[in-house]
């Protein structure tokens, strides 16, 4: 865990606390305070002035400085702007014996949230207002804490600052992300966009691993990953590197940026972690783990292949695809899994369109998994096999449909693309331009429905993609022309077998 800011973390810490005040007298009233030392609030330090209370601050885990606003040498005003630029985590108190406001405005834009007269303080008060800002503190969103977090830990690599790890067994690992920032920002805009990749990694962290990613420079970022029950070196390096993979995609999908990434060795010690990283960081040349080649399909074999999709080619998609995993490296695993995952996220597309289902298609970390270790060739006959089922299955609807009368692939067409609408076959019959009775029983004849079971077997394949793209049911019902919800869930079990909530769950672990 990242130390004393867990909220995961169920034994109640100490709020530890630093006075710095000129007066002894002052530091020793507020040492004797009876609820300070007995569990609740820790007292780990004291200082005379502002030089004093740097080394505690840099040294020791610290929640709270009670400060003085007027000091010898750096006043308050100057130490609270340090303290809000180099320890953005911890919250100050202000009290001084003179109500004097323009200091005391100038220590709230510097991140003071408290002030207090000497005159005035109380144990009674100062208890009180320990309580308000736990209180506050408690009300942090777990991003708040992420960001108070990556402060800390650029402080410890490449300032002076504390070693944010609690000493536990976890396994750490690093890696180093350079983002190409192709496009002249602003410096407001280049801060937006470092602040969501930093969140893009950091929301991969999981229960079993915590992920904080820290924004170091121009366009570094060092990513920081504790792994708490892998002990495995060779597991954890695979899941990094997928890491990278999904970080990167996600970059390239949203920002239009590339990537390339540094794998930091393993280390038993966090100095020895601390100064590698600092010489990898400082090292301008680039490491053979550099990923510098096109991570994606280029946009000519995106067309390619959708091309043979919607005029079902088998054999001219299996030369596409061997074609495209024949210009990949041998070593390169990375593009091997990018452009898989981008075959087969066509490939899904395709299947939703025509209603196939399939039974294995790999995702996220079982894509990785399912990629690792295969060379090129396994890869490109595993993809062509899909593709060559999914292939045959499409040629053979559009088939079918050939060999439907004039009539009946008009009526076919008409469901298809009014759905929605309240649809009865008197209509219908009159807008193709037959007759009602004629068409429900060359339509019966020819497809094996009834006009209103294949209405709903159109309206239902079509919540069922909706449903995947977790559009709320209610405006999945309304959108696939049902006029209740109730009518919508009965029609969708008994088409499906399902709920729309038990289709969304089981798709979702198949």
């Amino acid at each position: 865990m990242w130390s004393n800011t867990c909220e995961g973390d169920k034994t109640k810490m100490p709020v530890k606390m630093v006075v710095v005040d000129d007066e002894k007298v002052f530091r020793n009233y507020i040492k004797s305070m009876e609820f300070i030392g007995h569990g609740e609030y820790e007292l780990v330090g004291e200082a005379g002035n502002a030089e004093e209370a740097l080394p505690i601050l840099a040294k020791k885990e610290v929640d709270i400085i009670i400060l003085d606003i007027s000091m010898p040498g750096r006043n308050g005003v100057e130490f609270s702007k340090i303290v809000a630029g180099k320890y953005p985590q911890i919250s100050m108190i202000i009290v001084s014996g003179y109500d004097d406001y323009d200091f005391v405005r100038e220590t709230l834009k510097n991140g003071a949230r408290d002030y207090i007269l000497k005159s005035r303080l109380t144990e009674e008060l100062l208890h009180n207002v320990l309580e308000e800002i736990g209180k506050r503190r408690k009300d942090r969103t777990l991003w708040d804490i992420k960001k108070e977090l990556r402060h800390r830990a650029d402080e410890w690599i490449f300032g002076d600052g504390g070693n944010p790890f609690t000493s536990d067994n976890s396994k750490k690992a690093v890696m180093i992300e350079k983002v190409d920032f192709v496009k002249k920002y602003s410096r407001t805009a280049k801060e937006n966009i470092a602040e969501g990749i930093c969140k893009i990694f950091e929301r991969l962290s999981t229960d079993k691993m915590d992920i904080l990613a820290v924004h170091h420079e121009e366009n570094l970022f060092v990513i920081l990953v504790r792994f708490y029950e892998e002990n495995s070196e060779k597991k954890m390096r695979e899941i990094l590197e997928y890491h990278h993979l999904v970080g990167s995609d996600s970059i390239k999908s949203l920002y239009e940026m590339r990537t390339s990434v540094w794998y930091c060795p393993f280390f038993f010690s966090d100095n020895a972690l601390k100064s590698y990283v600092l010489h990898r960081v400082e090292t301008t040349e680039k490491a053979d783990r550099s990923i510098d080649t096109q991570l994606s399909l280029t946009i000519h074999q995106q067309k390619r292949i959708l091309s043979v999709i919607e005029q079902p080619n088998i054999k001219e998609a299996v030369d596409i695809i061997k074609d495209i995993y024949g210009q990949i490296p041998e070593d390169n695993t990375s593009l091997c899994f990018m452009v898989t995952k981008e075959l087969i996220e066509l490939l899904e597309k395709a299947t939703t369109e025509y209603g196939i289902k399939l039974d294995f298609i790999p995702k996220n970390y079982d894509l990785f998994d399912y990629t690792k270790g295969k060379k090129r060739l396994a890869l490109s006959e595993n993809i062509s096999g899909l593709y060559g089922n999914v292939l045959r299955e499409i040629k053979s609807r559009q088939d079918s449909l050939q060999n439907y009368s004039i009539i009946v692939t008009n009526a076919i067409d008409y469901l298809q693309e009014n759905f929605y609408k309240n649809i009865s076959l008197s209509k219908m019959a009159a807008d193709i331009g037959v007759n009602s009775s004629y068409l429900s029983r060359v339509f019966h004849s020819e497809t094996g429905y009834t006009v209103t079971e294949y209405l709903k077997k159109v309206r239902i394949e079509e919540a069922e993609k909706l449903v995947l793209d977790r559009i709320p049911l209610k405006t999945v019902a309304y959108q696939c022309g049902f006029n209740s919800c109730g009518i919508f869930f009965k029609t969708f079990k008994d088409y499906t077998g399902k709920t729309p909530k038990e289709f969304f769950r089981d798709s979702k672990n198949t």
